[in-house]
């Protein structure tokens, strides 16, 4: 739940108000406007602990309803957070890593490198690309042969290989040249970068950024339809990861595959969801204190104490009160 779903508490008079009361983080609330989906006259209270989720302050919320018989609370955002994109699930291939990877040193002094596609993966055939990187210990990685088709073994010597290439020189890439870096900026609070990576098999995996300043009052989902004629599902579960440093986190969910072909096209959502709690009405009343409250002494030197009681609509309700004094010296906690 976020912040303002988990604190949420709303009791009522059985007559005629609700209170409803609940946390929202500073950083979130400068950034999105989240109110109760209902009429209502919400102000800021100061009083209360921070929560232990907020980076900076947090700020306490108390919400007058006029009327008691609604149970089902929920909070609504502004603005409307969503992202959208359709997805064929061919051109979005990201394979599992190669399995049983070996090597074997041969009588001719080469090594053979073997390995078989990942489980799952051989119905791609012979769409698959290898490409092989060998490093002594000390060295850093270097991309040493590269094939493309669908092999099953690849032999490597001590002598360099070389390719020909149309110009007639061979040789590998050159280092990488000296780094250059830039400032972007940050954008929005819609949710950003969403893409999906089909791993051939069984599984699509859809990946999106988020502020995360507005994740404490704000749960995003996935939604997805393999076709356009089905009924949209959720994703589940969403993970997320922090990055360090950084104004977003990355939240991902994998959605299974029964049946895949090459015009297979999912159409995947990413939007806020609403969450709802259940308050019952009867098992949340606090009644407003007793009216008229007076303190007389009787004939006997004994005093006697006076209120209105609190009338409801039903009945059948029962009060019981409580009665506290002390001397003017010895006030107690209440």
């Amino acid at each position: 739940e976020t912040i303002p779903m988990q604190t949420l508490q709303c009791y009522n008079d059985y007559v005629s108000l609700t209170t409803c009361t609940w946390m929202e983080c500073s950083e979130a609330h400068e950034l999105l406007n989240v109110t109760l989906n209902f009429n209502n006259s919400c102000e800021m209270s100061h009083t209360g602990e921070n929560h232990t989720d907020c980076q900076n302050f947090t700020m306490h919320w108390v919400c007058h309803i006029h009327g008691y018989h609604q149970e089902n609370y929920n909070f609504k955002f502004v603005p409307r957070l969503q992202t959208e994109l359709n997805v064929y699930l061919f051109q979005n291939v990201q394979t599992l890593p190669p399995q049983n990877l070996t090597v074997t040193l041969m009588r001719s002094g080469d090594f053979l490198l073997t390995w078989k596609a990942a489980d799952g993966s051989q119905g791609l055939g012979s769409a698959l690309e290898y490409e092989v990187t060998y490093k002594r210990e000390w060295e850093s990685w270097k991309v040493r042969a590269e094939e493309t088709g669908c092999p099953d073994l690849f032999f490597f010597t001590e002598k360099k290989a070389l390719c020909l290439g149309f110009s007639g020189f061979s040789g590998p890439y050159s280092e990488w040249s000296t780094e250059v870096s830039w400032e972007t900026p940050e954008g929005g609070l819609q949710p950003r970068n969403l893409r999906c990576l089909f791993n051939g098999a069984v599984r699509l995996k859809c990946s999106w950024e988020v502020k995360k300043a507005i994740t404490t009052s704000v749960l995003f989902g996935l939604f997805f339809r393999a076709t356009p004629a089905s009924a949209e599902e959720e994703c589940s579960p969403v993970h997320e990861k922090h990055l360090p440093h950084v104004p977003y986190v990355v939240q991902s969910c994998e959605i299974p595959v029964s049946n895949s072909s090459s015009q297979s096209q999912y159409y995947v959502s990413v939007r806020a969801k609403t969450e709802e709690k259940l308050i019952k009405s009867r098992e949340n009343i606090k009644v407003l204190p007793p009216k008229n409250v007076t303190v007389t002494m009787t004939k006997d030197q004994d005093y006697e104490l006076r209120w209105t009681k609190y009338t409801f609509n039903k009945k059948f309700i029962k009060q019981r009160y409580e009665a506290v004094y002390w001397k003017t010296s010895q006030m107690p906690k209440v």
